[in-house]
């Protein structure tokens, strides 16, 4: 970057940045995630070791039916996928750094009170706690992705984006191997609440004195030289004051590319979250695992993914760059890499259940493949509009937010039994199946072209200069179609 432009660090405040962001959605991971783990051992079979153990430190357990785990499990995102669109909405007008932080440190509190309003109120309570959880951390990617797409240039995106994005599965590693160790302590599952809570307002502080929102906002360790750099590398796609603009709603919601993203993001977000959700389960009741062993083997694919995502987005940025790829192309062709290799490792991992070893290892194979997601549709948003870049992940995580609400009641509604392989193999195979479809769909209409609404008044005034007219005042979606006439 420096023979880019003189006196801009190698490791700047950019890079500050990125990091706080990819703890934020680390943390957003650890309080989304620890009721996954935390489950099985708040509600174990009997004569486990989790059972045995409640009844040795006087823990207290539930006797909850699959339906019941699925409801607690899938509250979350019912407050998540009303939130979303809210959310983003919001982005355009408010301080996205600071409604990051409000949202942050509600879902913690939320999170430390979590067993007392269980053991006061009940389980209803609990569900009402995680929706609101869910509704509250609605915020994280919009006001993460408006944050990013003010401080990536577009010759660093691929690596800084990929880099928060991978707090997703830093998280998720961290909250399935950590809860099963908590879990299994003489505080027992109570404890996974405290701490996720404790490290999520603990963020909360470091994010308040050293994050910002944009270069724009200024901050006392931000070098003059690298405040240049970024404005001047997105000057072209992005605006000072956008919140200011008219939202080009129509064209938004009449775009193929944009309702492509969403359903990529909707089929990766199924997978995901029906393999985050129920494997814990599945471990323990089909092969038989203890929650300690369970969280342990759980985390292991996100650990894998993490390392994996890293040389992933290098050689997908060196690909471009060398202009071995279109930037469209290489959005589709690592987004299928992910999806339909996650799907074909689904339908795979439905037949291996008399195999543990070989079950473990297409379960790792199929999360950690979806790293390369990252290089696909999860950054697609900045690709398209960078100026929306927020509002139009809050439209595609809302719809993908369903696949969160959805994965884990399809489980309540076709397993009954716990322990049956054919009612576990017909969830696998429903998920491969939307997984497939949805990156069809993705591969067919999907695009990285930057699109003519993200920044019609730059747009309006080369049009104005170059054909000497002036448009009359209206809405920015008329004024394009007049311009593209």
């Amino acid at each position: 970057m420096n023979d880019v432009n003189s006196g801009v660090p190698f490791l700047g405040f950019r890079h500050l940045q990125s990091f706080l962001l990819f703890l934020c959605i680390f943390t957003g991971y650890l309080l989304r995630v620890n009721l996954t783990v935390a489950i099985v051992a708040m509600s174990p079979l009997v004569n486990s070791t989790d059972y045995t153990r409640s009844k040795t430190y006087h823990i207290p357990i539930f006797d909850w039916s699959s339906k019941t785990r699925s409801t607690l499990l899938g509250s979350f995102f019912m407050g998540y996928l009303l939130g979303n669109f809210p959310a983003s909405v919001l982005g355009c007008y408010y301080n996205n750094k600071m409604l990051l932080a409000g949202s942050t440190a509600v879902t913690a509190a939320l999170a430390a009170v979590t067993p007392i309003t269980l053991l006061t109120f009940g389980t209803p309570a609990m569900a009402a706690v995680r929706f609101a959880q869910g509704l509250s951390q609605s915020f994280l990617f919009p006001m993460c992705h408006g944050i990013m797409a003010r401080w990536s240039p577009p010759n660093e995106r691929g690596r800084l984006v990929g880099f928060v994005m991978s707090g997703i599965q830093c998280g998720t590693m961290v909250t399935l191997a950590g809860s099963g160790l908590l879990a299994s302590s003489p505080v027992g599952w109570p404890s996974i609440f405290y701490v996720t809570g404790a490290v999520g307002l603990v963020w909360t502080v470091l994010w308040l004195v050293l994050g910002a929102e944009s270069p724009q906002s200024g901050h006392q360790f931000l070098g003059q030289a690298e405040a240049h750099y970024i404005n001047d590398q997105l000057k072209d796609v992005v605006s000072k004051r956008i919140q200011n603009d008219k939202t080009p709603w129509r064209c938004i919601f009449t775009s193929k590319p944009v309702w492509a993203l969403a359903l990529a993001h909707s089929g990766y977000n199924w997978g995901f979250w029906l393999l985050l959700t129920q494997m814990p389960t599945y471990l323990n009741t089909v092969l038989g695992l203890d929650i300690k062993k369970d969280g342990m083997l759980s985390a292991l694919p996100y650990l894998t993914t993490f390392l994996l995502q890293f040389p992933v987005c290098y050689v997908a940025d060196f690909l471009n760059s060398r202009e071995c790829t279109t930037l469209t192309t290489s959005r589709k062709m690592w987004n299928t890499v992910s999806m339909w290799g996650g799907a074909a490792g689904l339908v795979t991992l439905g037949y291996l259940n008399d195999t543990t070893e070989m079950a473990i290892v297409f379960y790792v194979f199929v999360v950690a493949i979806g790293c390369t997601g990252s290089v696909g549709f999860k950054v697609n948003h900045m690709d398209l509009a960078s100026n929306y870049a927020g509002l139009l992940m809050g439209i595609s995580n809302a719809m993908a937010s369903i696949g969160g609400l959805t994965a884990p009641t399809l489980v309540g509604f076709v397993v009954h039994d716990l322990t049956s392989v054919v009612e576990w193999r017909i969830v696998f195979f429903i998920g491969a199946t939307v997984m497939f479809v949805c990156n069809l769909v993705f591969i067919l209409y999907g695009s990285a072209v930057t699109q003519q609404w993200n920044n019609w008044d730059n747009i309006k005034t080369n049009i104005e200069q170059k054909n000497n007219v002036k448009f009359s005042a209206g809405s920015a979606e008329k004024d394009i179609e007049l311009s593209s006439k």
